[in-house]
């Protein structure tokens, strides 16, 4: 009687696991669907979002970059005191005052000496060879008066390779910064569900295949997106569920068969 009745109950067991595994194989996961997009794009096209154009360089599978121009982005470079910059084709010397809060500086041209040179008692001279004699001449005495350029904040300066208007944008004690503008591109990232802004615009982004080629589809309905992703874990919840229901049976149905043949012991 014990056998039958676990035969019985061994039956019931698999026909739970197995129905469970069909309706697994059956079941469909739902797809994320946006009804109504804003914009739908591929790779090389370009959207205009607010005057400015993003072109597309990348659409794949959850991923896309787009590349947009500021016409107008700040460019800086930092001179610190002391620093050697080119100044119109010159080397100089960049010197700042001893001040506090200062608002100028000066170039000062870098002078070299083709002749060799030699310290002595802290004092730099020239060795200077004429009509095959040699003398000694303080470097100072040997060099003329340094070419020295005076800026203050917002004067005009030349930098070399650049165009671009270039101003002196702030002086403190220890550097200076000139800026100036000229365009710049820029690369935006786009992933799966994740929100990127054009313009003054946050985009959810999601994509699909259309075509057999991989499409970036954006939208301001968060709604209409979230919902899709709420059913696939609702989904994925059931099947974990069936799952279980699988497992357990198939357990309590080999749990049954070793009890049912074990030996009585009377």
């Amino acid at each position: 009687m014990q056998r039958r009745a676990a035969a019985v109950s061994v039956v019931v067991f698999l026909l739970l696991a197995a129905g469970a595994y069909t309706f697994i194989g059956a079941a469909q996961q739902p797809d994320v669907t946006l009804e109504d997009p804003d914009h739908t794009l591929s790779a090389s096209e370009t959207l205009t979002v607010a005057g400015t154009s993003y072109s597309f360089t990348e659409v794949s599978d959850g991923s896309a970059t787009a590349e947009w121009t500021n016409e107008s982005a700040r460019y800086t470079e930092t001179w610190e005191a002391d620093d050697t910059v080119v100044y119109e084709g010159d080397n100089y010397s960049v010197a700042i005052p001893n001040q506090t809060d200062p608002s100028e500086f000066e170039l000062r041209e870098v002078q070299t000496v083709e002749w060799p040179t030699v310290e002595q008692n802290g004092t730099t001279y020239v060795i200077v060879e004429e009509d095959g004699e040699r003398r000694l001449v303080e470097r100072d005495e040997y060099l003329p008066e340094p070419v020295v350029h005076e800026f203050s904040e917002g004067d005009a300066i030349e930098r070399p390779d650049n165009d671009n208007e270039t101003v002196v944008a702030s002086v403190t004690n220890t550097s200076v910064t000139i800026e100036w503008f000229a365009p710049r591109t820029n690369e935006l990232s786009f992933a799966e569900g994740e929100n990127t802004t054009l313009g003054d615009t946050a985009y959810l982004a999601h994509f699909e295949q259309q075509g057999g080629e991989s499409v970036l589809q954006l939208t301001t309905d968060y709604q209409d997106y979230n919902s899709d992703v709420a059913a696939q874990s609702t989904f994925h919840e059931r099947m974990n569920g069936l799952w279980g229901i699988v497992i357990l049976s198939s357990l309590a149905a080999a749990l049954l068969v070793m009890l049912a043949f074990m030996p009585s012991r009377y």
